[in-house]
């Protein structure tokens, strides 16, 4: 029992320890903290394309996702997903 505990002080002062340091580099470094914003904009880009793609699918009006889609999505956000389904759209 005093093993198991011992492992699961140990794993939360692991966690802690690996939390700080994150958050250290975030706060420290601006550009960190830019590029984790760019990714934090292109997850959820995704995400949201996704969410899109499965609900008009069946319309045919379909985004692929590919690094190009990813990154117009990050950089405009909102008016990029729309950009790019009125473009799949027209064409």
């Amino acid at each position: 029992m005093d093993f198991v505990q011992n492992m699961d002080s140990q794993f939360v002062i692991w966690v802690a320890i690996g939390v700080l340091i994150l958050l250290g580099i975030l706060v420290v470094n601006n550009k960190m903290r830019r590029v984790a914003l760019f990714v934090v904009r292109a997850s959820l880009g995704v995400v949201a394309v996704v969410a899109i793609n499965f609900a008009l699918g069946g319309f045919g009006l379909a985004v692929g996702i590919n690094i190009l889609t990813v990154a117009t999505v990050a950089f405009l956000g909102i008016p990029g997903i729309i950009t790019l389904y009125g473009l799949a759209f027209i064409l």
